[in-house]
């Protein structure tokens, strides 16, 4: 006979075979695994004594979550199972009504086998905008979880981005939408646990969002898939996906740790190890709350309190962006026009001018100074990198090598230089280096999926000592490799052996 677990897939699968893979983008809808919604359930429930356990699951697509629920909460020794349960479901798609109805009856059978008494109630309509979630009232023992839709939305047309405008900072997505939402129904006493994207836990656009679960939600463990593919492979979506679960806010504990666990996907769950890192060490204390996954349980960044600004450098975008200084650009060199620098021509380590790239010259006159920066020593860096790319941060040290008094750089590049004074060769040079390390490639990759290092990021970073830095840039030498970057830095920060790269006893030194 299936379990439930089993029955809620079938359906769920069932439904999203009928749609083309444009619709299941556009409805956001991506099922959850069993073994996943399995692994989510358990850890919900373990500390669930309640007697009635109320559960909600707001975007419930087949039930697969809310299945699990059910069957871990039976699973339990008899004297921690609930004598009832109560189930909530929303769920917008009106095809998949009749299928959770369904399986809800036989939820109820399978109770009745285990002397529990069970009641649900499935309402098909936007919990988003449902009495629930606008009141916003956290509800006695409630326990949610949710793998919620993922599409970004307009906030200035979109209903549910008015409504939550508590949660919105910039670009909204609808998932940190219904995260927020379920966060304010968490009491003291319930639980809640969300299967979502990575990209929540840094960047300015879930600021607010982020701000919005910390303040009524205590985060006590995260689940890390680190396979793009194997989260939701079933569905082939392309996301690096975390599993958060929390209670309602309570007075954190001093030395209070989150455990972290990782896998590749579903199949090695079983084997994921663990860490207990401090809650100071996963979510930092500033303005911006960004969430942290580190590696290892060793910082290697612990006592650095110096950033850019300490040594008077600065970060900035690009100023040029292309359609608004078309008059200026030019596609060939003549007199009076500058190199123009574009994503293409940075490489790791290197910036390659000309590569015959149309319009690699920008006119330098008057009325477009603004838009130019000095010629002098930099590091210059691509604000994206391609996921597959060995490093999150590519950049080069810039050092004066090209023609004119100033130079152009395109608003997809983030360059670092000194404010009101030069940056000297071996600075560019050592902070490029820096930069590009593996132990800061850990730093960046803990933070966040995204291959979006922003100013923010850059700015926030902890460095070591301006004279190691300079150090580093006096021996790495011109064009150096990645290999050649982690032993030299490695040495310089004299990084326990455990952190560093795992090929870097293989380097001639």
């Amino acid at each position: 006979m299936s379990t439930l677990v089993e029955i809620a897939n079938t359906a769920g699968r069932a439904f999203t075979a009928t749609l083309t893979r444009e619709e299941q983008r556009a409805l956001g809808q991506f099922m959850t695994p069993p073994a996943v919604a399995i692994f989510m359930a358990q850890r919900l429930v373990a500390s669930s004594t309640q007697t009635t356990a109320k559960v909600l699951e707001p975007a419930a697509g087949g039930g697969v979550l809310a299945a699990a629920v059910v069957e871990a909460l039976l699973a339990k020794p008899q004297a921690d199972r609930p004598r009832r349960i109560e189930l909530l479901m929303y769920e917008l798609e009106p095809r998949l009504i009749t299928g959770l109805q369904v399986l809800c009856e036989q939820m109820r059978v399978v109770c009745e086998e285990y002397g529990v008494e069970f009641d649900f109630l499935i309402r098909n309509e936007d919990f988003l905008l449902s009495e629930l979630a606008l009141l916003g009232e956290p509800l006695p023992g409630l326990m949610t979880i949710a793998n919620p839709p993922f599409l970004k939305l307009n906030k200035s047309t979109d209903l549910r981005a008015a409504k939550h405008a508590y949660a919105v900072h910039g670009q909204p997505n609808i998932y940190a939408l219904f995260m927020a939402a379920t966060a304010r129904l968490t009491p003291s006493d319930g639980a809640w646990c969300f299967i979502t994207p990575r990209s929540w836990m840094a960047g300015a656009y879930f600021k607010a969002a982020r701000r919005t679960l910390l303040r009524h939600l205590s985060f006590d463990r995260l689940h890390a898939f680190e396979s793009r593919t194997e989260g939701f492979e079933e569905d082939a979506v392309l996301q690096e996906t975390v599993i958060a679960w929390g209670s309602g806010r309570a007075q954190v504990e001093p030395g209070a740790n989150i455990l972290v666990t990782r896998s590749q996907g579903a199949g090695d769950l079983a084997t994921a190890g663990i860490q207990a890192l401090p809650v100071a060490r996963v979510v930092s204390a500033d303005e911006h709350a960004m969430f942290s996954l580190p590696a290892h349980d060793v910082d290697p960044f612990e006592g650095w309190t110096a950033t850019l600004k300490t040594y008077g450098f600065e970060v900035s975008t690009g100023p040029v962006v292309a359609f608004r200084a078309t008059e200026h650009v030019r596609e060939y060199g003549e007199a009076g026009t500058v190199p123009l620098l574009w994503l293409q021509h940075v490489r790791q380590q290197q910036i390659v001018w000309p590569v015959q790239k149309k319009r690699e010259h920008i006119v330098a006159t008057a009325q477009s100074a603004w838009m130019l920066v000095p010629n002098a020593p930099m590091v210059v860096m691509r604000r994206f990198s391609p996921k597959e790319d060995e490093r999150r941060v590519t950049c080069a040290a810039y050092l004066g090598q090209l023609p004119g008094p100033a130079i152009g750089l395109e608003n997809h590049l983030n360059y670092i230089y000194r404010k009101g004074g030069a940056m000297t060769q071996s600075e560019a040079r050592g902070i490029s280096a820096f930069l590009a390390s593996d132990t800061v490639d850990a730093h960046f990759r803990a933070l966040a999926g995204s291959t979006q290092i922003n100013a923010t990021e850059l700015r926030k970073l902890p460095l070591p000592p301006l004279d190691v830095l300079v150090a580093i840039g006096e021996v790495v030498g011109e064009n150096p490799t990645l290999a050649r970057i982690d032993m030299v830095v490695s040495d310089a920060l004299r990084v326990p052996a455990e952190l560093q790269p795992n090929n870097l006893n293989a380097i001639d030194g």
